[in-house]
């Protein structure tokens, strides 16, 4: 596995652990999470403006290049869970 994977099943797990599932075990609705959602995606466009100086359009592509690869994961994901029955 590649240092990219390994820390990003690190962050995503933790992310899962301390973040998303007590919101889950505190109630949140999915919609709730989907605000959550779009509110780390909006801070990190502006973190890679403010801080990195990138054009708001290259923040945006970024971003967009993110939700393209976390849905190939996702999509992967699925299919090695369908071969498990």
């Amino acid at each position: 596995m590649s240092a990219a994977s390994d820390l990003h099943n690190l962050l995503s797990g933790r992310f899962v652990r301390e973040v998303i599932g007590p919101a889950i075990k505190g109630g949140a609705t999915y919609a709730e999470l989907m605000v959550l959602f779009e509110t780390v995606q909006f801070g990190m466009m502006e973190v890679l403006h403010r801080h990195y100086e990138l054009a708001p359009a290259a923040a945006v592509g970024l971003c967009e290049e993110s939700l393209h690869t976390a849905i190939e994961r996702f999509a992967d994901a699925r299919k090695k869970d369908g071969a498990r029955g």
